[in-house]
């Protein structure tokens, strides 16, 4: 049986954390140090019944290490493989993630070039999608805040993503949205599976694998000058040939729209919820945007809106959707002078390396204004993970939360709608746990105070 090294240091009782993980690896780490075994001879979320255990992963050049060496470092089996789901589900979720060497190399290339080919285009979509969610929206509604922001991630990146000339495009993001959900919750290592649910993931997984495929061909037989990014991952070609095969244009078209709806949903939800609580902040914000005027094509106005960038920055430092990542080590390896076997799952927690205090003075604190001075390191603040494995789609999400704030905070006031107790979960992506209550008000509205935040995300951080 491999073992892990003896002079680690391991953590005890995973009882606790299981019941607070975030609390527990920060209590770790600070006992422990920057490597510590959190449990021997079985993973956590590898699912791997050869795993050697499991080893926390901190500190810079650590993750350097992991997230650069995808090869040795590589993910973990994909939920889907684990069921034994059709070959067909499992390719939905086979993206660059699922690529090694040359392979993922050459992938990556091509999908880098597809999503910066164009740039005032897209913000047009955005803006198309943001104009499209707002419609419904008025002074003093009160609304489910992330409920909300999962329908404007999916209304931006239908318009985005899928040819609007295709008059099945928004019955297909919304089918991609929904096994998206219904794949998370039968697949989490937090729930209970059984052969009701899966036979209901294996239908739908069917009819949306049977769609996409159904779109790539229409848009390599209908379409001359492709629209939208999964159109165009369909249609490019290489020496004359499609630079992708039918499956991995499926797979990537997938992938990219998971990427561009549920981070973004969360990531627009903890700016939001951390805006109500310092309404001050939002005034000053809300005053940037209209001094700007360039919320059109916030690329070139991104240095005219430092405060909207630094917002953003330090929103998702704090509350990063990706709290937990895990790693499968492919071969006997080393960490720095530390022997590793194969099969050993790492955890890594952007969530807790993001509130190092060696980095960010006053971890706990959203203070946007220390981004006029933190030089971070990728290894250090990793929000859409970093080295091989980092998200395709980093810049184009970035884009989409700058230009939602940026939207909503221009015409609306957030507060919380009364008192609220809000938990978080980790489900794949770090969210609220219970949908925090907001309610609109007409910006400059004064003397109209919102509820007061309480419970375990009004400890995460300070205002």
């Amino acid at each position: 049986m491999r073992r892990l090294p003896a002079s680690l240091p391991r953590a005890t009782d995973l009882t606790e954390f299981y019941a607070n993980p975030l609390a527990f690896l920060a209590q770790a780490r600070a006992a422990l140090g920057d490597i510590f075994v959190l449990r021997e001879g079985a993973p956590l979320f590898s699912r791997d019944p050869d795993c050697a255990g499991v080893i926390a992963v901190f500190g810079s050049a650590n993750t350097e290490a992991v997230l650069t060496d995808t090869d040795t470092f590589g993910l973990p089996i994909s939920a889907a493989e684990h069921l034994l789901l059709p070959k067909n589900l499992i390719n939905l979720n086979r993206g660059l993630h699922s690529l090694r060497g040359q392979e993922h190399d050459e992938h990556q290339r091509l999908l880098v070039h597809v999503f910066n080919n164009r740039g005032v285009e897209v913000n047009e979509r955005i803006r198309a999608g943001l104009e499209k969610f707002v419609r419904g929206w008025a002074y003093n509604d009160c609304f489910c805040l992330l409920e909300e922001m999962r329908r404007l991630a999916l209304d931006v990146s239908g318009l985005l993503l899928f040819d609007r000339r295709y008059s099945e495009s928004e019955g297909l993001a919304a089918l991609a949205q929904k096994y998206f959900h219904m794949r998370r919750s039968v697949t989490s290592p937090f729930h209970l599976q059984n052969q009701t649910t899966r036979t209901e993931l294996i239908a739908l997984g069917g009819s949306l694998d049977q769609a996409m495929r159904k779109y790539v061909k229409w848009c390599r037989s209908e379409v001359r000058d492709p629209e939208g990014f999964l159109a165009e991952i369909g249609c490019l070609q290489v020496d004359g040939e499609y630079a992708f095969s039918e499956d991995e244009a499926v797979a990537h078209g997938n992938v990219t729209f998971m990427s561009t709806n549920e981070p973004i949903a969360a990531a627009l939800t903890w700016t939001l919820i951390i805006l109500s609580e310092i309404p001050e902040l939002q005034r000053t914000l809300r005053d940037e945007l209209e001094r700007s005027q360039l919320l059109g094509d916030l690329i070139s106005a991104s240095s005219s809106l430092p405060l909207l960038n630094s917002v953003v920055n330090e929103s998702l430092r704090l509350f990063t959707p990706n709290a937990i990542m895990s790693r499968i080590t492919s071969r006997e390896t080393a960490l720095g002078r530390i022997p590793l076997p194969a099969q050993c799952e790492l955890m890594l927690c952007p969530f807790v390396a993001h509130r190092d205090p060696k980095v960010f003075p006053q971890p706990t604190r959203f203070s946007p204004s220390r981004w006029q001075s933190t030089k971070a390191s990728p290894f250090e603040y990793f929000p859409f993970g970093a080295g091989g494995h980092a998200c395709i789609g980093r810049s184009l999400g970035i884009r989409i939360i700058k230009a939602a704030i940026a939207f909503l905070v221009r015409r609306y006031q957030f507060l919380l709608a009364f008192d609220q107790e809000i938990d978080w979960c980790i489900d794949i992506i770090f969210a609220p746990a219970n949908d925090p209550i907001m309610t609109l008000q007409e910006p400059g509205t004064i003397h109209i105070r919102g509820g007061i935040l309480r419970g375990p995300i009004a400890q995460l951080f300070q205002s």
